[in-house]
């Protein structure tokens, strides 16, 4: 590349893992695959190698945009940088690796500058890229064209440009591949091939709509009055964390009993993360499978876990995480994910819409005007259930069947019943 080296080696920075756009079309949608890989020797030396080397080539690429619009005043873009990568392929420790998982590098730098003027453009804190140290580059990448053929092929893994190597075939692979990912984790390193793949079957329908009201207590509570458990996967795990973190702070820096231990640490945290995905993924499911029409609210999460009494309990439970999940399931499957304005609908009674003020540790609605009783988040979920179909009748997509048990003083004796 002009104006840098391609092997300089700049100062480290936090990763930020960018995934490629892709969009799905009518008929075709992206699924991502992972597996485990049984690596050798010569298979794990062969990406160490490439990931040292993608990381360069990202250095690189950030070094030489920065320099140029510090000279020019002017910034560079992926096309001009993808021709400097072309005229860097004279010299041989370039051209020795493969073109796709040097362009995955440059697409990545691209991707993060085009996150930073989004961020720009809306008033949130900017961010600019960072270089990436050696501890915090993971994954390289190369796309896939239509005709060559999956790389995986019966338990081998074939890395173009690497090698191969057994893999853990835990599911089969659909549809064509687009992308594949070799990312190295704590316990080892991981294939991630994505494809694309025909649209499944729309599930039939059930004529059901929820409203999903998530807290801290409980995971959630439906519209329907059920509660979900909130299974508080880090409270459970804290204890070994911090017994872990304080052998860690006792080793001495640069140590290898310090490195040992790092692994440990990571290890737990890696553990507590899955445990949630998990979760959410059960979730998410069983709510696809059972309503038509799936409501929660727009919550401010990056504004409420600045809470530090309920921001490690905020960050346990991960609602970004499931709601995202839960709506890219309901896409595939034909239903609706609606996303409501979550002002007052812990104030709003659920049967005459009178609003009364409701301070958080009340966790029982008593409401002033027509006496109904209901807990609190119960009637926040049939609130939130309410103006998500409110939403889908101001944009003209027709009713939506919703079955209740009998009228409104049918679900006002049950609550009060129930309380």
């Amino acid at each position: 590349m002009r104006g840098c080296s391609l092997h300089q080696i700049s100062p480290t920075g936090t990763m930020t893992e960018t995934l490629h756009a892709m969009a799905n079309s009518e008929d075709t949608t992206i699924k991502t695959f992972e597996f485990k890989l049984r690596v050798n020797k010569s298979f794990v030396e062969a990406c160490e190698r490439e990931l040292e080397h993608s990381r360069q080539i990202y250095n690189a690429a950030l070094a030489e945009r920065i320099s140029c619009h510090q000279i020019t005043g002017k910034s560079l873009g992926y096309v001009e940088q993808s021709r400097h990568l072309t005229d860097a392929r004279i010299l041989p420790e370039v051209k020795n690796h493969l073109r796709a998982i040097q362009q995955d590098a440059l697409e990545r730098v691209d991707e993060a500058f085009k996150g930073f003027f989004r961020r720009v453009q809306i008033g949130e804190k900017p961010g600019f890229p960072r270089f990436k140290g050696k501890d915090r580059y993971h994954t390289f990448s190369q796309k896939y064209e239509k005709v060559r053929p999956c790389p995986i092929k019966g338990d081998k893994l074939t890395v173009p440009g690497v090698g191969s190597c057994r893999v853990r075939l835990s599911r089969p692979i659909e549809g064509q591949c687009k992308q594949l990912r070799i990312t190295r984790r704590v316990d080892g390193w991981y294939a991630l091939i994505v494809c694309e793949t025909p649209k499944p079957e729309p599930l039939p329908k059930t004529g059901q709509t929820v409203g999903v009201d998530v807290g801290v207590t409980s995971f959630a509570t439906l519209s329907n009055g059920e509660e979900i458990e909130n299974p508080r996967h880090l409270k459970s795990a804290l204890g070994n964390l911090q017994k872990q973190q304080r052998r860690l702070s006792r080793k001495k820096k640069g140590s290898k009993r310090r490195a040992k231990q790092r692994i440990k640490v990571a290890e737990a945290h890696l553990k507590v993360a899955r445990c949630r995905k998990d979760y959410h993924h059960k979730v998410s499911t069983d709510l696809v499978r059972r309503f038509d029409v799936i409501t929660v609210e727009d919550l401010n999460i990056r504004g409420m876990v600045k809470n530090r009494h309920l921001a490690q309990a905020i960050s346990d439970v991960a609602w970004g995480s499931f709601f995202t999940m839960t709506k890219g399931k309901a896409e595939n499957a034909s239903r609706t994910f609606e996303r409501v304005d979550p002002r007052f609908t812990s104030q709003i009674c659920s049967i005459c819409g009178h609003r009364q003020k409701m301070p958080l540790a009340i966790r029982i609605y008593e409401c002033g005007k027509c006496g109904f009783v209901i807990g609190r988040d119960h009637n926040s979920a049939i609130t939130i259930d309410r103006a998500g179909q409110a939403r889908i009748y101001a944009r003209g997509e027709g009713a939506v069947a919703h079955r209740r048990s009998g009228n409104a003083m049918a679900d006002l004796n049950r609550n009060r019943g129930a309380v």
